[in-house]
């Protein structure tokens, strides 16, 4: 059979058809066009074959193997095709010796290399090595081997007297023919003027996920990934060189086989404040590579989407020239990796009635409730009843393969994740299609179809203090069991006067929300090359979502109030594109490149939406699956909105001699979310590059320094993320009560604003990429400044307009520095080999205008606490500070009560004292707050170790943030409790008249707490965020085993960080960029240990 698929290959690669066009051609010229044309590459001796040689008269349009043959009449040249080569040789004499050589070809690490080719060189006698490397040969004495292989540095060998060969290939390290994907194409590294991260499907491998957007955390320089939650399918937060929106968004556009998709289109609530994440319903595994664009150089062709930056994710595809079946499986356990400090029942009781002493009240528990709480012992621990070992497992099959006619690649996946809190968990099913197939020599067609269903059970977490699963284990009563009344299904909770507490167990145990979405993404391509150098391609495709939500709160825990309530939501979106590209790519004289793009496109999304819900069930047996069952039925909701986008999009690149490129974007792009008077907008932006290393003057260093390039881009793109209908007075119903009847009429919510129009980002960049000691270490180095300017914000308007707020452009924001990439093959032997990634990424963020304001205050604070403003919005600082009081420790005695006259917070001996930073003897809010922190980290990145030895592979990656803050609501909550509510343990060294603390407050039943630097936290850390060992087992020979690998892996496994929280990774308000850094409750991210088994059968 797989000699057959060989000599099947070679028929095709011979068969294909070829046109040459052009005026005094020359041979060069004429293989350049039919390397274009055949996907071949044609091999030959310049001192045999004269390629300077104009061809006086074309043939015509012919099979290669023909054409070829015309050109090369009168040469004494022969054609011969070998493995995806056209080899041209002179026509060989009989040799006067001829005697069979053997050998076999390993690459670096001693694997073998399958479909090498070796060559007698200047004849058309070669072949290629089989599943083991090995080949067989015979050949002239005199003779010199020729070994190649796509990726490895050629070799010649003098066969002299041998007749055994072990022949080691090396690397092309250099890696500057690697092919990027940018918008619309793509390009080779060696050619590229933008700023581009590349995370290659190798790096993927390494960390266990289940969504895309966790496979970037500290893989790529200017792109910061904050994992939100460690919820299962939860959405990370993506940011790619700093915030630049205020109400905006600031996610990047995803773009999925050249499919534009947003992360959470479509998608509801989970319970908290944590969205599903979009990408989660796309499979990992099926990602052959996710290159970030970042500079407007890269951008711009998206232009009104681009300001945030472009994740370009390329899913897996067939290959010419074999078969394969890919299984893959995996296995997983999970742990919360830390637990919180909290008082165990008998410091709990003593807390309690001391704070109802201190404050003049009987205390709350008796001599007998103190005898019977201490048969107790310590009690219950709620984190250890919330928190379970979560189990992950994963099945993965890939048929792929192709020839020189059709590529296709068929994949189906399972992943199910059970999460570390009860009922909490995820479950995929997806299965995907990539298939091409060449019609005809210039025309192709193709597809790209993934269809996925996903099912989340989520927990009620990252919603604060009051009802949130997390929040309620660390602040309920220890001396508690978990039920009232098992067999009843009764569970206790705190309740004490003024305060209501959920049992955490029955809150994750018995509160459902369940999300549901299945999801169709596909396109259909065809692919036409009118005339050599020129193809047209029309893509249509469709990105069909429907999503679910259950929600149900029974009457047997404190959420319900005594009445029990469910809804049920749907939301539907359809979300069109078209897409219209012209490509002419030409060379003239040998040095002139051009490539030119040209584009029409039009997206719509249509969505649907409908809610209802009712309450005070009679019993739970239905949950939410029969709302008539409820007596109350509550007012439903519904909507359908549409928006369009319709754009126009160029490109031109020009290189000269490969050393001098040039490149100029732009994109006009048409919005319906925008007012009358702003529908459309212009976004340009062009680039050049200097590969230095390509001058003559640079020939004496080559082997030190083989690729030097410097960089420079400015353009322009826009940001769209606003909701639809912004700019239009919109209706909304109302009813009133006219004469004994009620009826519902309609009148505007909003004031429209005809003026409205998207944000517009300008970006400078420069850069430059380094390879020294023939790239063995290469490093690229970026410093870009961005301006976005005609900020979206709700701007309060006089109460007498009748409305409270208006969606203007107003302000604008700057983010400014520095990225450094480093790539390093420290050691590359026979059986040892070690390389290293490092990078490290400098922000900085700044508001320079707010329409005309100094200030705005920010973020409430949150639910029961009552702390007023965290955050302010100032003009010359960061998006993103804290702002609020200076803690100065416990008041001591009644002297130092004395100082402060009046302050915002009670003043008394054993309460908490503030700063009185403008000396007047009071606090207040207006003089006595600060900046307290910034939430935004000085600095970030990531480092890879990755270590080779015969077989085993070994890889340490280490991500790390320094410099940004959390609000700590949790700390706020466990330093300040209620007379009812848990503490940290440490609080048995709060103040007392016999042991006065300086830190703790003394025990009270009353909250009295401001915002302050106390609970604003250094978030730095320093994580050993992967660690995994493989063992390929290729070199064991087996049968028809093209590859085995198997592999353990461990994920989140060592923090060294000063937070007091469960993790640093957390933002409990998700994706907002002006709430970030808070954390209140949150889903804790896990420990995760991984074992798997990768299997390929050819």
């Amino acid at each position: 059979m797989g000699a057959l698929f060989i000599n099947s290959s070679f028929v095709f690669a011979q068969n294909q058809q070829v046109r040459l066009s052009g005026n005094s051609l020359t041979l060069k010229s004429a293989f350049k066009q039919i390397e274009q044309q055949t996907k071949l590459f044609v091999d030959y001796n310049t001192q045999e074959v004269n390629d300077s040689q104009v061809i006086k008269q074309l043939p015509k349009e012919n099979s290669v193997k023909n054409v070829l043959e015309q050109l090369l009449k009168g040469t004494n040249c022969s054609v011969s095709f070998s493995n995806g080569h056209i080899i041209i040789s002179k026509k060989a004499s009989a040799p006067s010796q001829v005697k069979k050589v053997t050998g076999v070809v390993k690459d670096e690490r001693g694997e073998p290399v399958v479909g090498a080719n070796i060559v007698e060189k200047g004849t058309t006698n070669g072949i290629i090595t089989d599943m083991d490397g090995n080949f067989s040969l015979s050949v002239s004495a005199s003779s010199i081997l020729q070994v190649s292989y796509i990726g490895y540095l050629t070799q010649e060998i003098p066969v002299g007297n041998k007749n055994s060969f072990a022949i080691k290939l090396a690397e092309d390290s250099q890696g500057l023919d690697e092919v990027i994907v940018i918008g619309y194409g793509s390009v080779k590294k060696s050619d590229l003027t933008g700023s581009v991260s590349s995370v290659k499907t190798a790096e993927l491998q390494q960390t266990p996920m289940t969504s895309i957007d966790q496979g970037l955390v500290g893989r790529a320089s200017g792109v910061q990934v904050i994992q939100t939650s460690g919820m299962p399918g939860a959405v990370a937060s993506i940011r790619v060189r700093g915030s630049s929106s205020l109400q905006g968004g600031n996610e990047p556009l995803y773009v999925i086989d050249g499919f534009p998709v947003y992360s959470g289109s479509g998608f509801g609530n989970t319970g908290g404040k944590t969205q599903m994440s979009g990408l989660s319903t796309v499979n990992p595994s099926d990602i052959e590579s996710i290159e970030i664009l970042k500079d407007a150089a890269a951008t711009a062709i998206y232009g009104a989407r681009a300001a945030n930056g472009v994740v370009l994710i390329t899913t897996k595809s067939g290959k010419k020239g074999r078969d394969v079946i890919s299984f893959e499986t995996s296995f997983g356990w999970s742990n919360v990796s830390k637990k919180i400090d909290v008082m165990k029942a008998q410091d709990y009781v003593k807390l309690v009635n001391e704070a109802y002493t201190n404050d003049g009240l009987d205390p709350y528990y008796s001599a007998t409730d103190l005898a019977e709480i201490a048969k107790v012992g310590d009690g219950t621990d709620w984190q250890d009843e919330i928190y379970r070992t979560g189990l992950t497992q994963t099945y993965q099959l890939n048929f792929s393969g192709g020839d020189e006619k059709t590529q296709y690649s068929i994949s189906g996946n399972y992943t199910n994740q059970k999460g570390i809190i009860l009922d909490s968990d995820f479950k995929r099913y997806s299965i995907r299609l990539n298939f091409d197939r060449n019609i005809f020599s210039n025309f192709t067609v193709g597809t790209h179809a993934t269809g996925t269903h996903t099912i989340n059970n989520a927990v009620a977490t990252d919603t604060g203090g009051e009802d949130g699963t997390v929040s309620g284990a660390l602040r309920m009563n220890p001396a508690l069991p978990i039920y009232e009344d098992e067999l009843a299904g009764t569970y206790t909770q705190i309740n004490v006067p003024g305060l209501l507490i959920p049992n955490p167990v029955g809150t994750a145990k018995e509160r459902k929300f369940n999300n549901a979405t299945s999801r169709l993404l596909g396109d259909i391509y065809a692919q036409w090359e009118i005339i050599p150098d020129l193809k047209v391609k029309i893509v249509a495709g469709a990105d069909v979502m429907y999503h679910k939500t259950n929600r149900y709160t029974p009457v047997s825990i404190y959420q319900a109030r005594g009445i029990a309530s469910a809804d049920v939501g749907i939301n539907k979106s359809i979300n069109w594109l078209n897409e219209n590209t012209v490509t002419w790519n030409k060379t003239f004289a040998e040095k002139h490149d051009f490539s030119v793009l040209g584009g029409f496109t039009m997206q719509q999304n249509n969505t649907e939406y409908a809610l209802a819900s009712s309450s005070n069930f009679v019993n739970d047996i239905m949950l939410y699956n029969n709302l008539g069952a409820g007596s109350i039925y509550n007012k439903p909701e519904s909507n359908a909105t549409q928006w369009n986008l319709m754009s126009y999009l160029a490109r031109v690149n020009y290189s000269y001699d490969h050393r001098y490129l040039f490149s100029v974007n732009a994109r006009i792009d048409g919005s319906s979310r925008f007012g009358s008077n702003n529908k459309y907008g212009f976004f340009p932006s062009a680039s050049a590059a200097w590969r230095i290393s390509e001058e003559s003057f640079m020939e004496s260093v080559k082997d030190l320094i083989p690729n030097l390039k410097l960089r420079a881009s400015y353009g322009f793109t826009g940001n769209t993320e606003i909701g639809v209908y912004q700019s239009l007075a919109t209706l909304d119903s109302y009813s009133y009560v006219i004469g004994d009847s009620q009826v519902t009429g309609f009148s505007p919510n909003r004031i429209p604003n005809p003026d409205l129009k998207w944000e517009r980002t300008g970006q400078f960049d420069v850069g430059l990429d380094i390879g020294l000691w023939n790239n063995r270490l290469r490093i690229t180095t970026d410093y870009y400044k961005k301006k976005t300017t005609d900020l979206l914000y709700d701007v309060a308007i006089p109460y007498t307009s009748g409305y409270q707020t208006m969606l203007k452009n107003i302000g604008s924001v700057e983010n400014h520095g520095w990225e450094l990439s480093i790539e390093s093959d420290n050691i590359t032997g026979r059986d040892f080999s070690w390389t290293t990634a490092f990078n490290v990424s400098l922000n900085r963020n700044k508001v320079l205008e707010l329409g005309g304001e100094d200030y705005k205050e920010m973020s409430e604070g949150d639910g029961h606490l009552k702390t007023g403003a965290i955050r302010r919005l100032i003009v010359g600082k960061p998006i993103g500070i804290f702002y609020g009081y200076r803690f100065d420790g416990i008041f001591q005695n009644e002297e130092e009560c004395k100082k402060q006259t009046s302050s915002a917070s009670p003043i008394g001996v054993g309460l908490r004292r503030y700063k009185d930073l403008n000396g007047d003897g009071k606090v207040d809010a207006t003089n006595d707050r600060e900046i307290l922190g910034d939430a935004n980290p000085k600095f970030f990145g990531g480092m890879t170790n990755t270590f080779y030895y015969k077989g085993f592979e070994l890889n340490v990656f280490l991500q790390y943030s320094v410099g940004n803050k959390i609000y700590n609501y949790n700390a706020m909550e466990l330093e300040t409790p209620t007379g009812g509510t848990n503490a940290y343990a440490d609080l048995v060294n709060r103040w007392t008249p016999e042991h006065p603390s300086n830190v703790y407050p003394k025990a009270s039943t009353n909250r009295n707490i401001l915002v302050s630097d106390r609970f604003v936290e250094d978030g730095s850390y320093l994580k050993l965020k992967t660690l995994s060992l493989s063992y390929d087992f290729s070199k064991l020979k087996l049968k028809h085993i093209q590859g085995l690998r198997v592999y353990v892996t461990g994920q989140n496994l060592l923090t060294w960080t000063k937070y007091r929280g469960y993790d640093p990774e957390v933002s409990y308000k998700g994706a907002s960029t002006l709430e970030a850094g808070e954390d209140y409750g949150g889903y804790p991210q896990a420990r995760t240990f991984m074992v798997g088994l990768k299997l390929d059968i050819k």
